[in-house]
């Protein structure tokens, strides 16, 4: 799909999967952007119409209270008793993408792990700054821990888990739990997560390096995919964290926080993402600290990757990663 342009698409898609026909949009952006600002462009493009592979997992939602009002969680199972649980959050850079992006992946983890798995749908800014959606999502996580009899899981085995800005809002979520000494997570998996607040060199928490990418012949396709999320930053920043905000805070740069005490760790990366030397470096410290952690780098692939279930077959393989972490909890 690298270096796919939209008139040869349009034109000849029936040469493509067919997993990529309904998802133009997301690969190439609207046609017609005049008028639009770029958050409603940038808005436009993320998520994924993917695959469901799974079978008869049950589908409801509910909602939870916060100190900002309900807050939308779908729940996700086959009526198991006293298994595990999955708070999720979905990516998005913090101000576009939704829970159906990741529904499939939810229920699919819910299905093969015989596990519970809750979605939150949290407010998006910048309509909605930090911390509110921060606070809507650990408002889901305390209501997992408070409700385990009544949600049928079992209390020690509550886990927090995002793709991308959902995995910083998981590892906040993780911290924020730790600090406030609250009953302990079991786990936490981290896809390619979102952990500095870093725009340029210098900054705190950059990582950035473009020789750890293998791209002997600069491919400028490769290139642009490595930049993509660290030209996304600044906006990132302006949109979710309000003025006199600080920007290096633990639950807004995780990075910059004490590890020690924190959950089993999943970590998933892509090779050629922009957040792959700041996820290698993280694990680093998890480990240092002593936090049982585990990293997988998945080759070839590009952020936003587990997005596509049904297409890349690396989306699949994600999934069972985690689902072996939730069975053995």
């Amino acid at each position: 799909m690298l270096g796919l342009v939209r008139e040869e698409f349009e034109t000849n898609f029936s040469h493509y999967d067919k997993a990529l026909w309904p998802n133009g949009i997301h690969i190439f952006g609207p046609r017609n952007t005049e008028g639009r600002t770029s958050l409603e462009s940038f808005r436009a493009t993320f998520g994924w119409n993917s695959e469901d592979m799974s079978r008869g997992v049950e589908t409801s939602c509910f909602c939870v209270p916060s100190k900002w009002g309900p807050v939308p969680v779908y729940r996700y199972g086959n009526g198991h008793k006293n298994g595990a649980c999955l708070v999720f959050f979905h990516g998005g850079g913090f101000f576009a993408g939704d829970v159906k992006t990741v529904e499939n992946q939810c229920k699919l983890i819910a299905e093969r792990a015989g596990a519970l798995v809750l979605s939150v749908d949290y407010p998006l800014a910048p309509e909605s700054p930090f911390p509110i959606g921060f606070d809507c999502c650990y408002a889901a996580v305390e209501y997992a821990l408070a409700n385990a009899a009544a949600l049928g899981i079992d209390e020690v085995k509550i886990g927090v888990a995002g793709d991308s800005a959902g995995g910083n809002l998981a590892l906040a979520c993780a911290l924020r739990n730790r600090d406030e000494g609250r009953r302990p997570l079991a786990y936490q998996a981290l896809i390619y997560p979102v952990l500095s607040r870093a725009e340029k060199p210098g900054d705190p928490g950059w990582y950035q390096d473009p020789a750890c990418y293998d791209n002997p012949g600069r491919d400028p396709v490769i290139e642009a995919q490595c930049r993509f999320v660290g030209e996304l930053n600044h906006d990132m920043n302006r949109w979710y964290v309000p003025k006199g905000e600080q920007l290096y805070g633990p639950y807004l740069h995780p990075i910059g926080a004490p590890a020690a005490g924190l959950p089993e760790t999943l970590i998933i990366t892509a090779e050629y993402d922009f957040l792959r030397p700041e996820c290698e470096a993280y694990t680093a410290m998890l480990k240092q600290a002593g936090v049982p952690c585990r990293h997988i780098r998945y080759g070839g692939i590009t952020h936003g990757t587990f997005d596509r279930l049904g297409y890349a077959p690396q989306a699949e393989d994600m999934v069972n990663e985690i689902v072996k972490d939730l069975r053995t909890l």
